[in-house]
């Protein structure tokens, strides 16, 4: 065999050995790891949120518009092999997710969780992500503290967003579904021991530098030295 034609053969075989290698390096795989998820702390700290360890996750793996699977909890735990792309989009939310849809007025509802988190596998490379999952509903809840004993006799509170009308008690909490542009308002009607009726009304969400936020826990307060309904968050 002349050296021309062993030169041609080897030119040949290094040629497919470069091309291979260059294929791989596009269409590898890496490598997805979830340390953890857990819940996104609340803008009032003072409510109390739910513990992760009560919430058995839902967590769905998606490349662009397609759902690849269901993550169980032993997929989570180890590293999951995937293509590289730069669609990929991981969805985390609660058992109740889109019950908040269909919350009626006997129901004070409750917290629902949902998030997406998207990210980019590359080649030979493990993505690490670390969930944390807002409270995708906002709520509202009533602090008589002040007046609550031998002054105020009777009374009755209302808060009302999207058609959606809650009675509560003091210290007690209603969650409602969330939607750009939301408002809520709220009516307290008080006997006082002189048999003396108030009814305070008031609302937030309707002026331009007002906004009612997903995740944010709204406390209607009485303030017994304005003898007014003032709303903290």
């Amino acid at each position: 065999m002349s050296k021309n034609i062993l030169y041609t053969i080897l030119s040949v075989f290094l040629l497919i050995s470069c091309r291979q290698e260059n294929d791989i390096v596009l269409s590898g795989e890496g490598f997805l790891s979830v340390s953890g998820i857990e819940i996104q702390a609340q803008t009032n700290t003072e409510v109390a949120s739910r513990s992760t360890d009560d919430i058995i996750w839902t967590v769905e793996l998606w490349k662009g518009n397609e759902m690849l699977r269901t993550l169980s909890a032993e997929d989570i735990q180890d590293k999951i092999e995937l293509d590289v792309a730069d669609d990929y989009v991981l969805k985390v939310y609660s058992p109740n997710y889109g019950v908040e849809k269909k919350w009626t007025n006997e129901e004070k509802g409750e917290p629902v969780y949902y998030k997406e988190v998207p990210f980019v596998v590359n080649q030979g490379e493990t993505t690490g992500l670390k969930v944390q999952v807002p409270m995708i509903t906002f709520a509202v809840s009533l602090d008589l503290s002040e007046v609550l004993g031998d002054w105020l006799q009777e009374y009755s509170f209302a808060v009302t967003s999207d058609e959606r009308s809650i009675s509560l008690q003091n210290g007690e909490t209603a969650y409602f579904p969330h939607s750009e542009g939301i408002s809520f308002s709220y009516q307290l009607s008080m006997t006082n021991s002189d048999s003396e009726v108030n009814v305070l009304n008031g609302e937030w969400g309707k002026m331009d530098d007002e906004t009612v936020n997903i995740n944010t826990m709204y406390t209607v307060v009485y303030n017994w030295s304005t003898q007014s309904l003032s709303l903290e968050k």
